[in-house]
């Protein structure tokens, strides 16, 4: 959970990422941004944490939240508002009512307080499991839902949802029922569909716990996300996976860096990048236009999105836009920057698929 809930109570070394916070001032006019407006065939993605904890752990953010939709609407108006939204922390009824408030169509939530895991602990667990503190909120049972809401202009084709067991989290995050929620949705102007996946995973000082015991929880999440690819991603399909990875140390960096890269793209590995990370080369086309605070959420290592392409289609980023980020007078609307990208896909060049013969 975040720094607010626990005082109250990834993303890669070799391949880095990005995405963040941001905020919305009473009264300044926020920088300019480019338009969120995607091409034919392409897909715009926001994600952002909306630090939508409950009392006592954080004050009524009514206000806040309807900032947000404002401002989402607005760009509505314009055409170019997100066509995918991602929000995390959205644990209370009016951080979930942004999705809905803002003019989407399709709203899906992650895994609720009472969804459990199929993955069961292995005997390397046990001293973990035995180290729990009830004073950290590590034997208090989930006492909220995942906080995970996606929000689509363009129709879901299928969800699917897990929790982390309960057993993979260390400190105050365990009081979340944090996990995975991916979903399949339909691309006007392209015949293949596209995978997004989304999750919020274990923070390191806000979880009041060591360094080591949000490390071990850390990477068992990490391998929980590796098997739920595998399982269920399309390797057909181009995917992107976006959320608060929470990748703030070196250790972190490094193991979500060799984990992904392995596991979570294709059997033939085709490449996975971070979204960021490519827009900040100066080369990049996607990088014409971002602002400053986008190397800010790159060297925090929490908010990224990652892509990588299917054997059907690949994909590329080709615009980055900041909605929500530091406004000129210093305020925020979350402790998080809300970020997007606009995604094209193209045809597959001689990826053939195991499955299949012919490409798209």
């Amino acid at each position: 959970m975040s720094k607010k809930m626990a005082g109250t109570g990834v993303l890669m070394a070799m391949m880095p990422m990005l995405l963040g916070s941001v905020a919305l001032p009473a009264v300044s006019k926020p920088e300019p941004q480019a338009p969120m407006k995607a091409p034919p065939a392409g897909l715009s993605i926001m994600a952002y944490n909306v630090k939508g904890l409950p009392w006592p752990l954080a004050a009524d953010r009514s206000a806040d939240f309807a900032r947000i939709e404002a401002r989402l609407l607005a760009m509505r108006a314009q055409d170019a508002q997100p066509h995918v939204i991602i929000l995390q922390e959205a644990f209370t009824e009016p951080a979930k009512a942004i999705a809905r408030h803002s003019g989407y169509r399709f709203v899906v939530e992650g895994p609720s307080r009472d969804l459990t895991s199929p993955v069961k602990p292995q005997e390397s667990d046990r001293d973990f499991i035995e180290g729990a503190s009830f004073f950290k909120g590590e034997r208090s049972g989930k006492q909220v839902s995942s906080g995970l809401i996606l929000a689509s202009d363009y129709p879901i084709l299928s969800v699917r949802r897990e929790a982390f067991p309960a057993f993979a989290c260390a400190g105050y995050d365990c009081l979340a029922n944090k996990g995975i929620l991916m979903v399949t949705i339909a691309v006007p102007g392209s015949t293949t569909p596209v995978t997004v996946v989304t999750t919020h995973m274990n923070s390191k000082k806000a979880s009041g716990v060591s360094p080591a015991r949000s490390l071990y929880a850390y990477r068992r999440q990490v391998e929980v996300i590796d098997h739920f690819l595998a399982r269920y991603r399309d390797p057909d399909l181009p995917v992107i996976l976006a959320g608060d990875f929470n990748a703030s140390s070196a250790e972190r960096r490094t193991y979500l860096a060799a984990h992904s890269a392995a596991n979570w793209t294709t059997k033939r590995r085709l490449p996975i990048d971070n979204a960021l990370q490519h827009c900040l080369k100066s080369d990049a086309p996607c990088g014409r236009t971002i602002p400053t605070i986008a190397a800010t959420v790159f060297q925090k290592g929490r908010d990224w999105q990652f892509f990588s392409p299917g054997y059907d289609a690949s994909i590329q980023a080709i615009a980055m836009a900041v909605p929500f980020g530091r406004e000129r007078d210093g305020t925020m609307l979350s402790d998080h920057v809300g970020y997007g990208v606009t995604y094209r896909l193209t045809r597959a060049l001689a990826l053939h698929s195991p499955r299949r013969r012919s490409i798209v």
